[in-house]
């Protein structure tokens, strides 16, 4: 019986994996040089040093690519670990501070694939995937809020729904691109004014 079938196996998934990061660093640096629009699947494969069909077989479109860059970011992001600090801390207002810090820290890992994602938000393959993100996201303020409104800490007069919708709101990477270039705040300047005023907005004071 061949024992180099595991080995073999294991190679081409290797292979496999090494194409896809490189076909998603291609359109990583393509997305950054000449935006969304004038990056094609042709330049990404040149780029990539892989056939054009290389690129549609792995990931579908430049819609497919946006989203597994996404997902990257996600990861780089540490969103698993993140989410079970916040869920872990007992003091709202540190909850709050440990949200706000994740979102500065994916929007600084994933910034030219979400600034791409914008720009190609109505692009038939990208909007569905800003869609489901806005989606996922106003879902998890929901239950971040909801944790604030089971301890009653909530600002006083103000119903959950109304705060998710604020955190949803102020916590979105069109806010975060205004504030980094439009005003030209650092990084530490953004998370700072979005600490304090979703902590002003939304949760009582501390004693």
């Amino acid at each position: 019986m061949s024992t180099d079938r595991p080995y073999r196996s294991t190679l081409r998934e290797e292979r496999a994996e090494e194409t896809r990061r490189r076909i998603r660093s291609a359109a990583h640096d393509l997305f950054a040089e000449v935006g969304f629009t004038e990056t094609t699947i042709v330049r990404i494969a040149d780029r990539a040093g892989v056939a054009p069909q290389t690129v549609y077989a792995v990931f579908g479109s430049k819609g497919g690519i946006v989203a597994a860059m996404i997902e990257a970011a996600e990861e780089s992001a540490d969103y698993a670990t993140r989410i079970g600090e916040m869920l872990a801390e007992e003091d709202p207002h540190r909850q709050l501070q440990l949200f706000v810090t994740w979102i500065r820290r994916l929007f600084e890992t994933g910034g030219d694939v979400f600034r791409a994602a914008l720009q190609a938000k109505h692009d038939p393959d990208v909007a569905p995937l800003a869609e489901r993100g806005d989606a996922n996201r106003r879902e998890g303020t929901r239950k971040l809020v909801g944790l604030w409104a089971a301890k009653g800490v909530l600002r006083n007069g103000l119903n959950p729904e109304d705060a998710a919708e604020r955190l949803w709101l102020l916590t979105s990477v069109e806010q975060y691109f205004k504030a980094i270039d439009g005003l030209g705040w650092n990084g530490d300047e953004y998370e700072e004014w979005l600490g304090g005023l979703l902590d002003r907005e939304l949760l009582e004071p501390q004693p």
